[in-house]
């Protein structure tokens, strides 16, 4: 089955697209073509084209091109046209698809080791757009670069895995298969998808999961394992145990390495239960096992009672297409009906945000006129009247504090300037946490996993900032899990608020609100933790004192 080499190509063809500055409409279809074949569930060379939704008649050309001749002209001509390694140059942040082909036009800069080198030499003074700002911009991009990972983030490797075990499932429905790894953990970001079955005879399983037309190609095997590798690099691998093994080896795929070499060996369990209690220990959940504390207060009997995904109940921070949301007010209310919450608040962007048509003053109180339509038809619905008002590189709001003071809820965010030196940042989150009209700092960090490091920022100042003016700080659910969890165990340790809340554009994004809430876990967070596990009731009260 060639899905995943297949998807792998055109994969290629919009990275090489993207580079070349084509259209963002041509470099999507081959985004969504990939994504199609990827996901087809039997052998795509077998497969009718014309009936795949997200293949459209160049795609299916293409793919017949391939399926013949084992290549694609178009990604050929790409290759030829542009060195691999710009593909790479394209990740520094600040460098678009110009500036990176002026960069390997006028001083052949093919690779991040050659932009590093010509920074070093001040080779770049020279060049149009690239003045000393420019270069000190781009000097601390590399910098952070290095702090970008090629592991794939949580919810990108939560999709995948859910896509790999319900193919898996559907082929032996029988089965009793667990995801493991660090993805069970809820961590950040995630090295290699690990799953774990249950039976009597492992091959029959093993040569269901070999052929799944996930695959691009199978690395090893042997009596109990397999391991595989996606079409986009990431290794996958399925480990059989009997039942009477099952808990063990559950439990040792999930901890990490710290976690498991914390004790001695157990022998063979049926469950992780029994492992944990021979072991002489409460069941730890699987976010806390990574060989901090976690052994000692398990034994001690003192382990928290985490947070639930079902103890929230309400989200915060949405968009909707007032700004750059694409769903109206009355669907994102909907949605969070349908989810059985008993608020959200309506945070549309600020005028600062231009590209995001974001509200000024007029725009706002136009969008009330529209929440309160809309909350007549809800009445078992709470809508906020929010913004996500952009923090200026000076510290001040984007808004005046007459109209901040019309609205229930204030998120302050950075979307600008995020190149100002530590103390600069710092200092502008500060004072923003200092105004009495900013109830919340939206994804505190600035950081997009796999995309943007945090921007440089002292957390435990803004962490103490916080404490003392009673501002909650987010873990924004989306793409960013920003706070990360390190810095919401220090919040929650020193008594700051935090929220869960996923940032929604669009209804199919509120589910995401379950990683937000493996971050808390990760930091050890209960309910008691979290502003949007109050009831409405006490919820109005805190805001009541704020």
């Amino acid at each position: 089955m060639q899905n995943a080499a297949l998807a792998r190509q055109f994969d290629q063809i919009a990275a090489y697209l993207e580079l070349a500055g084509d259209s963002i409409f041509k470099i999507r279809a081959y985004r969504e073509a990939a994504s199609a074949i990827a996901d087809y569930p039997g052998p795509i060379e077998d497969a009718d084209l014309n009936a795949i939704e997200g293949l459209g008649s160049a795609t299916i050309a293409k793919s017949r091109e391939w399926f013949k001749t084992g290549k694609i002209k178009v990604l050929e001509a790409l290759k030829a046209q542009y060195p691999a390694g710009l593909l790479e140059v394209m990740r520094v942040p600040g460098l678009g698809p110009k500036k990176v082909q002026l960069l390997w036009k006028e001083k052949n800069i093919d690779s991040i080791a050659k932009l590093q080198v010509a920074l070093d030499a001040d080779e770049l003074d020279t060049l149009n757009g690239f003045g000393p700002k420019t270069r000190e911009n781009l000097k601390t991009a590399l910098r952070r670069l290095g702090e970008l990972t090629s592991r794939t983030p949580l919810p990108d490797a939560t999709g995948t895995a859910t896509k790999i075990l319900t193919a898996l499932i559907e082929r032996s429905p029988d089965a009793h298969i667990e995801i493991a790894g660090s993805l069970r953990r809820g961590a950040e970001t995630v090295g290699n998808l690990n799953f774990v079955a249950s039976s009597e005879d492992a091959t029959p399983l093993l040569d269901t999961f070999a052929a799944l037309p996930l695959f691009e190609t199978i690395i090893a095997r042997d009596e109990t394992t397999v391991k595989a590798r996606l079409h986009d690099g990431v290794e996958v691998e399925l480990v059989v145990a009997p039942p009477v093994r099952f808990g063990t080896q559950l439990w040792f795929s999930t901890g990490s390495k710290s976690h498991i070499e914390s004790v001695d060996a157990p022998p063979a369990f049926t469950s992780e239960r029994e492992v944990f209690a021979h072991l002489g220990a409460d069941y730890i959940p699987p976010e806390l096992r990574e060989g901090r504390d976690e052994w000692e207060r398990a034994r001690a009997h003192t382990l928290p009672a985490l947070l639930e995904t079902r103890d929230i109940r309400g989200d915060l921070h949405t968009h909707s297409n007032w700004s750059d949301g694409v769903a109206s007010i009355r669907q994102m209310a909907q949605a969070m009906t349908d989810r059985g919450y008993a608020y959200f608040a309506v945070c549309d962007h600020s005028k600062a945000l231009a590209m995001t048509n974001g509200l000024d003053a007029f725009r706002v109180r136009e969008q009330a006129h529209e929440i309160a339509e809309v909350q007549a038809d809800f009445p078992n619905l709470k809508i906020f009247r929010g913004i996500e008002c952009d923090i200026l590189r000076d510290g001040t709001m984007d808004l005046d504090d007459e109209l901040l003071s019309e609205l229930d809820f204030v998120v302050g965010s950075v979307h600008s300037a995020f190149n100002l030196p530590l103390a600069e940042q710092t200092d502008r989150i500060i004072r923003a946490i200092q105004n009495p009209h900013v109830d919340l700092i939206g994804h505190p960090t600035g950081r997009v996993l796999g995309v943007r490091p945090p921007y440089d920022v002292d957390v435990p100042a803004l962490i103490e900032a916080a404490k003392k003016t009673g501002c909650c700080l987010e873990i924004n659910a989306s793409e960013r899990l920003d706070l990360k969890d390190d810095y919401a165990r220090i919040a929650k340790d020193a008594g700051v608020l935090l929220c869960i809340d996923t940032d929604a554009h669009s209804p199919k994004m509120i589910p995401n609100i379950s990683f937000g809430v493996a971050t808390a876990r990760r930091a050890g967070c209960e309910a008691k933790h979290l502003l949007n596990t109050k009831t409405l009731a006490d919820l109005l009260e805190w805001m009541r004192h704020r």
